[in-house]
């Protein structure tokens, strides 16, 4: 597919262009020229867009040609990229008659089915500390999805480590706290398999990699050459 990809050379990002590159996609991503240029962190197969979410004019230049789009905007740094720009990218969508969205944010987000537990009500303070804009940025950014008529499709995940693809990461409405994370290999490739998946669409999963899925993708990458699994 050609895909349009927002917020590339975050953490998430960078894991969810290589994966798409990986499957044999193509990426257009938009990229922030300043304060530096981050497009050396992506591939050179990339066709970057030099550019701001913010700006409607950019969104629709890394639309164009899409068959679908993912999104990890946001984050402590720039939490208004995630209302505006997630505002400007459904709008681009809507007039270049694209479906398909992917949205990857945190599990603070409130879709029905969510059990009620501490661990969501202990993050929304640590959220707040962080920035206060987080949270009604990244709400709003959810009822600008939830509100548009494209297929789209929410993930939701705690604190985001580096690491690969493991081989056995939960989803679904989960019980998840601060003490829960995922790595980003993870996150990168449920968001591409809701691509393609249509159950997922109108759904909001959340996704956390196991202790003990962890545990087994660092014994197979530290185990002899000879005693590694085919």
């Amino acid at each position: 597919m050609e895909l349009a990809v927002f917020g590339a050379t975050g953490t998430v990002g960078r894991a969810v262009v290589a994966r798409a590159l990986l499957e044999g996609h193509h990426v257009k991503a938009l990229v922030r020229p300043r304060p530096r240029p981050r497009q050396h962190l992506l591939d050179p197969s990339v066709e970057v867009v030099p550019g701001d979410a913010k700006d409607p004019a950019a969104v629709l230049t890394t639309l164009e040609g899409a068959d679908a789009v993912l999104s990890s905007l946001g984050g402590f740094d720039d939490p208004a990229s995630m209302g505006a720009g997630t505002v400007n990218v459904l709008a681009g969508m809507s007039a270049l008659g694209i479906r398909r969205l992917v949205v990857m944010q945190g599990f603070h987000l409130d879709f029905p089915g969510d059990p009620d537990n501490l661990g969501r009500r202990v993050i929304l303070p640590l959220l707040w500390l962080g920035n206060r804009r987080l949270l009604p940025e990244s709400r709003a950014m959810a009822d600008a999805v939830r509100s548009s008529d494209v297929d789209w499709t929410v993930v939701r995940a705690p604190r985001v480590v580096e690491g690969p693809v493991t081989s056995q990461p939960r989803t679904g409405h989960l019980r998840l706290g601060p003490w829960s994370s995922v790595t980003r290999g993870d996150v990168a490739r449920l968001m591409l398999t809701c691509l393609t998946d249509p159950t997922t669409i109108r759904t909001a999963p959340m996704i956390a990699t196991t202790r003990r899925s962890r545990q087994l993708q660092n014994t197979e990458v530290s185990a002899p050459a000879s005693r590694r699994r085919p």
